[in-house]
């Protein structure tokens, strides 16, 4: 890997890279890093040392915004050892390592596959057992075709953030054979196998911890890559939780079985999370809160009391605050210290002339942790609210 000068041009920095394509970023303090990886390669067997416990600073910025050209956020994860945050750019596929305390971004790019009209980069997941990152550099045309489409490479990777290297990189295209696709979030089990789930249909691959090998731990027993399924995943101790983004529905899975079988997961009120995108179990709350985005209704707040998922409580709906600009989409949330947030995107934005995306250079993070702990608050002495407005 190695780090890429940048010097000043007109209205930002420019990347200056031989035989990559020049991006502009706005002037902060961001660096462009470009990946000398070997594609679709397995690893090899390896010893993980997580990085050293420790506790990250306060964080106290409230609802802030990450001042970034066209940096569209998929997905965002919060690393709790090293204090940053991780990044899926999607229209321009690529890698955003964010410190929030410094309010700098840097940005690891794919030549040959960054701004790239075909690939995305959705689904990132910070490994809290390994400290080890998991990136998805795989077909935008799934998505943009609601699955008519979903031919071509989809590489699911391994980051070392201490290193900032690639270890290892997977085609799961070599697995699926085209029959399934759109791959889009990702966890991770203790012992370190990693769980991503496909959308076009509902799928989920298991990836052993050295990077060796990918199966197919559960497909439906019909594959038709017409129907939406899965689109966001998450696990507590051994119970894998995925959400159904075509029916609204959850379901749980055994991790450990040699192969998956989804159990429904009843949650009262029984009030679907239709356009579902991601999952998100907050460390802060041991694996007993779900926050599932709900991309035009906002962050559907659910919790299983003793962290098993034999069942939930919907607690309610935290809606983005009004202003916003127009089309504005929910498609995440993520912890950052001890704080929570939406991360919102932009599909429909026209891309620029020559470009893969559209010319936002603003991207607001929406905290929602006080509307997270009201609704706890009244699930434990009140009847639950239906939706949790925003005052003001």
């Amino acid at each position: 890997m190695r780090t890429v000068s940048l010097s000043q041009a007109a209205g930002g920095l420019l990347l200056l890279a031989t035989g990559a394509q020049a991006a502009t970023i706005q002037p902060r303090d961001t660096t462009i890093i470009v990946s000398d990886e070997v594609f679709g390669t397995p690893g090899e067997p390896a010893i993980y040392t997580p990085p050293s416990s420790g506790r990250c600073p306060p964080f106290n910025r409230g609802t802030f915004a990450i001042d970034a050209y066209q940096l569209y956020p998929e997905n965002m994860d919060w690393d709790s050892k090293l204090c940053q945050v991780y990044i899926g750019i999607l229209f321009n596929a690529s890698f955003g390592i964010y410190d929030p305390y410094a309010d700098a971004l840097s940005v690891i790019e794919f030549p040959g596959y960054t701004r790239h009209s075909a690939f995305h980069v959705g689904g990132v997941a910070y490994d809290p057992y390994s400290g080890l990152t998991s990136v998805i550099l795989g077909q935008g045309n799934a998505f943009n075709t609601a699955g008519a489409q979903i031919a071509g490479d989809n590489f699911f990777k391994k980051f070392d953030p201490r290193t900032r290297k690639f270890l290892w990189s997977l085609n799961a295209t070599a697995v699926s054979q085209g029959r399934y696709g759109g791959f889009n979030d990702v966890t991770h089990d203790v012992h370190g196998n990693s769980f991503f789930v496909g959308t076009f249909p509902s799928s989920i691959l298991k990836v052993d911890p050295a990077g060796t090998t990918i199966e197919e731990w559960y497909l439906p027993p019909t594959i038709d890559h017409t129907i939406r399924g899965y689109s966001g995943i998450a696990l507590v101790e051994d119970t894998i939780m995925v959400l159904d983004s075509g029916t609204g529905q959850l379901f749980r899975f055994d991790a450990t079985a040699e192969k998956g079988t989804p159990i429904p997961v009843p949650h009262t009120p029984n009030t679907p999370i239709p356009g579902g995108d991601s999952i998100r179990l907050p460390p802060k709350f041991g694996g007993r809160i779900m926050l599932a985005a709900d991309h035009v209704r906002g962050v559907a707040v659910l919790r299983s009391k003793d962290a098993k998922w034999t069942e939930a409580e919907y607690l309610g709906l935290i809606p983005n605050p009004p202003g916003l600009p127009a089309g504005v989409l929910i498609v995440s949330t993520t912890q950052i210290g001890d704080k929570l947030y939406i991360v919102n995107d932009w599909f429909a934005d026209p891309w620029v002339p020559g470009t893969v995306a559209g010319n936002k250079t603003t991207f607001p993070m929406i905290e929602i942790t006080h509307q997270v702990n009201a609704l706890l608050c009244n699930a434990g002495r009140t009847k639950r609210s239906a939706e949790l407005a925003w005052s003001g």
